[in-house]
């Protein structure tokens, strides 16, 4: 089935879903799929989208945690939530999803559901994610690990916060007990995003809940892992496996080599890797069949 036979509808209330971002202008036949990592956020996407729009429309799902007052235990559940946005952009024809780090797990889950739907996955791609923090069910605490998160991500100094005490609390008042304390420490943009940052924070701990309960199964969809470079190579190493990559499909798995380090730049999607990650994609990912 090449390009041509793609069917695509568009609904008509496509602007009213909250979740969905076009990530280029693109008048391309092909949709392309990104999935938000833990916590939301679709910026990953943007160089890429950029550079595909000659071959394909690129949106983005965000967390829906973000937007409304949605609640789930499970991926399956978020991942439900997704395909059917996606099915309001796309109802019929061969699907594309990317998955960014933590979105690469729930991408596969999407694709699964679609294909359980009697729908036509083409292919699953991700990014970085071989290893991915979180599917560790015998991690018991629900919070410390945004301590750490967060410190090491945004530099941000929460060992004041009493984090023992936060396991008998709810998400929506953890998250405003460190939400006060940066607006205490007047971290730089907060006062203006206060909202954000907060649902934010409550869908990070949601979907690492969920992350813990996850078993993703096997399937026989096509999958592109590219690879990148970990700063802590022993600490990814130890790292609790979501899948196994072995036997998690009977489809073809292409592994994709993480591209020589350059200085202290790791991420794929972003310079100066994402020429190179661009010109495999458009390779070995979306080459017309």
């Amino acid at each position: 089935m090449g390009m041509r036979s793609f069917r695509v509808k568009m609904s008509e209330n496509i602007d009213k879903l909250k979740t969905l971002v076009e990530l280029n202008q693109s008048t391309a036949a092909r949709n392309i799929f990104c999935i938000h990592p833990a916590g939301g956020g679709v910026s990953y996407y943007e160089g890429i989208a950029k550079e595909l729009s000659d071959v394909a429309k690129v949106y983005a799902l965000d967390d829906p945690v973000i937007y409304d007052d949605f609640d789930y235990r499970s991926l399956p559940e978020l991942a439900e939530y997704h395909l059917e946005t996606i099915q309001e952009v796309q109802e019929s024809g061969r699907y594309t999803l990317f998955g960014y780090c933590s979105g690469g797990p729930l991408a596969y889950e999407i694709a699964k559901q679609l294909i359980l739907e009697g729908k036509e996955v083409e292919r699953v791609v991700m990014f970085g994610s071989k290893i991915v923090t979180g599917f560790d069910s015998t991690v018991p605490e629900k919070y410390l690990f945004l301590r750490d998160y967060l410190g090491a991500r945004f530099g941000l100094q929460l060992t004041s916060l009493d984090w023992p005490s936060f396991e008998s609390r709810g998400i929506p008042k953890v998250s405003k007990a460190i939400v006060d304390l940066l607006v205490e420490q007047k971290v730089e943009g907060i006062s203006n995003n206060i909202h954000w940052v907060d649902r934010s924070i409550q869908a990070l701990v949601m979907m690492r809940e969920a992350q813990k309960r996850y078993r993703a199964g096997n399937s026989s969809m096509d999958i592109d892992l590219y690879q990148w470079n970990y700063a802590d190579s022993e600490a990814a190493a130890k790292t609790a496996p979501w899948c196994d990559w072995e036997r998690l499909t009977t489809g073809r798995l292409n592994m994709f080599r993480p591209p020589k380090k350059v200085e202290d730049h790791l991420d794929i999607m972003f310079v100066p890797y994402l020429a190179e990650t661009v010109k495999k994609v458009k390779a070995y990912s979306l080459a017309c069949s």
